[in-house]
C-alpha cells in the first residue's frame, strides 16, 4: 500500500479481493512495494551517514575549541566526545 501521506504498508490477503484501507491511498503491486521500499531504506541510510558525519564535525570542532581554550587535548576529547585521531593531531598535548 501507498498512502496518500506517502508512507508505505504491507497488507497481506489470502483473496483476489481489494482489501480496504483505512486512510487514502493505492494499492502496489509487489515489485512496486519492494521498489518504494528500497528507496525508503537508501534514504534513511543516506540520513543516518549524514547525520553521523555532522556528529563527528561537530565533536571535532568542540574538541578543537576546548585544546585552543588551552585544555589539554585528552581531556578536551572526554569532555567532547571526540573520538578520531589521537590528540597530538588535534592539537595541544596529551595528559
Amino acid at each position: 500500500m501507498l498512502y496518500q501521506d506517502g508512507t508505505l504498508g504491507l497488507i497481506e490477503t489470502t483473496s483476489e479481493k481489494r482489501p480496504r484501507l483505512s486512510k487514502p491511498g493505492q494499492c502496489l503491486t509487489e515489485e512496486q512495494y519492494q521498489a518504494r521500499r528500497m528507496a525508503w531504506e537508501v534514504g534513511v541510510a543516506d540520513r543516518v551517514e549524514a547525520l553521523q558525519a555532522e556528529d563527528a564535525a561537530r565533536t571535532l570542532s568542540d574538541c578543537q575549541a576546548l585544546v585552543d581554550a588551552g585544555i589539554v587535548a585528552a581531556t578536551a576529547r572526554r569532555l567532547s566526545g571526540y573520538e578520531g585521531p589521537e590528540p597530538d593531531t588535534v592539537g595541544g598535548s596529551a595528559e
